[in-house]
């Protein structure tokens, strides 16, 4: 797991940063915080760091605009996740 790599921290949002959710606020900052961490669980430890930070720098200007994001599940991150894993490995590739 990336938790060792960088701090977390530093890209989990609070209820007064994700901006306005329409009342759904605080589920929206759960949401986009679950898709970060499940991003750390599931990256692999040999990613490149520099390359890891892309991803993560992509998930909320991603999720920032979608209605969509108050609704996610599980399933829903993890497909996120592996289309985001796939997007940057064919990036790094080419």
């Amino acid at each position: 797991m990336m938790y060792d790599q960088l701090d977390i921290n530093e890209f989990l949002f609070d209820i007064t940063q994700v901006g306005n959710w329409e009342g759904e606020e605080e589920l929206a900052s759960d949401n986009i915080n679950r898709v970060y961490h499940r991003l750390f669980e599931t990256a692999s430890d040999d990613t490149e760091i520099t390359l890891f930070r892309e991803m993560l720098d992509a998930i909320w200007p991603y999720w920032q605009h979608q209605p969509g994001l108050v609704e996610l599940d599980d399933e829903l991150i993890d497909h996120f996740i592996a289309f985001l894993i796939e997007e940057f490995s064919n990036d790094s590739e080419e």
